[in-house]
């Protein structure tokens, strides 16, 4: 650009004049005029910065001068051959160390994989062996269980059978003796046979409340499992729009039920809460009956929330209260008279 506008100068001065310049030319000629710049100036500086850029050039290009120059010896071309050579070894082995590096970090991660993979198998197969174990050991429990109840069973039906055998030896030695005193000319009273026949009936009665209790046991297997079902069909049953209707029915038997499984260990709450300042009285009896036995509660509170019970103790009434009966159990054998006066002075208070 400075040339080319040296050179108009030139021709400018020399009187040869074109009719229109280019306009490049002249807006940079406006350009340096507006920005004060003196023509010799910058020609000055634009010479140093060409001059420093070939500077550059040269150096950076002397290393290859040793190649494309063709009067430089060999010595020298064979050692730049061997600098270059030197540099693709280099980079070859720069590339392979870093393949290398990725292998082994692959290998390494694929090891560890392995090694979680093993160990997690490890682990697996230790919480199947003591499951085993677990059973194993459940299973000889439940065995060791089984042959103690068996041992007790067994036990239980040697000591009834060793009664049995006993009560048998003891009525063929009765037997004996009688036969004994009838051929001496002694005569038994009358009380003996009704009194083997009182045992019969006792025994007959036994086997007849054993029964009755089999039967009320079945019933109330029968009633418990008709209410599980009852209870069942119902939850099925029901929908989510009648929830809401029938909240109050719900607290109601949440009510009754928390009453029925607080009965097991005390007296209702509604018959101590009865009488106000009464129910301050009744404490003694409420401990009174949480103190009894199992068995006696049972008995006399077990009716008021448990209908099987209720069947039990009715039965058990309706067999004392029939024609001709009493307080005492039917089937309870009561003692013979005393067989002569001596056993009538020891037996029988004097009045």
């Amino acid at each position: 650009m400075l040339s080319r506008l040296k050179d108009e100068k030139e021709k400018s001065e020399e009187g040869s004049e074109n009719g229109a310049g280019e306009g490049s030319i002249d807006s940079f000629v406006k350009f340096m005029e507006h920005s004060r710049i003196n023509m010799k100036s910058q020609e000055s500086l634009s010479l140093e910065a060409a001059n420093t850029l070939i500077s550059k050039l040269r150096a950076q290009l002397e290393p290859f001068r040793v190649i494309t120059d063709e009067m430089v010896p060999w010595e020298e071309k064979s050692a730049a051959v061997r600098l270059v050579n030197k540099m693709h070894k280099y980079k070859r082995n720069k590339l392979w160390r870093k393949r290398k590096r990725k292998h082994v970090a692959e290998k390494l991660a694929k090891e560890r994989e392995q090694f979680d993979q093993i160990d997690m198998e490890a682990d697996e197969w230790r919480a199947r062996e003591i499951a085993k174990d677990i059973a194993k050991r459940k299973v000889e429990k439940m065995k060791e269980i089984a042959k103690l109840k068996e041992k007790q069973e067994k036990k239980r039906l040697e000591s009834e059978l060793e009664l049995a055998l006993m009560v048998e030896k003891l009525q063929e030695l009765r037997s004996i003796r009688v036969q004994k005193l009838k051929k001496q000319g002694h005569f038994l009273p009358e009380e003996d046979d009704k009194f083997l026949e009182r045992v019969r009936a006792a025994v007959e009665e036994e086997e007849r409340q054993a029964k009755a209790a089999a039967e009320t046991d079945a019933a109330k297997d029968a009633i418990a499992t008709a209410e599980e079902s009852r209870k069942t069909i119902q939850s099925h049953r029901s929908e989510p729009g009648d929830l809401h209707a029938n909240t109050g029915t719900s607290k109601i038997n949440q009510d009754q039920t928390t009453e029925s499984k607080d009965k097991s260990g005390s007296t209702p709450v509604n018959e101590m809460e009865k009488g106000g300042p009464e129910g301050l009285g009744s404490a003694s009896l409420h401990d009174s009956v949480a103190n009894l036995p199992l068995e006696f509660y049972h008995y006399y509170y077990g009716s008021n929330h448990d209908l099987g019970t209720l069947i039990e103790v009715r039965r058990t009434w309706d067999a004392y209260i029939r024609p001709g009966g009493s307080r005492i159990p039917g089937h309870w054998v009561q003692p013979p008279p005393p067989a002569d006066e001596i056993w009538a002075s020891y037996l029988v208070k004097p009045k």
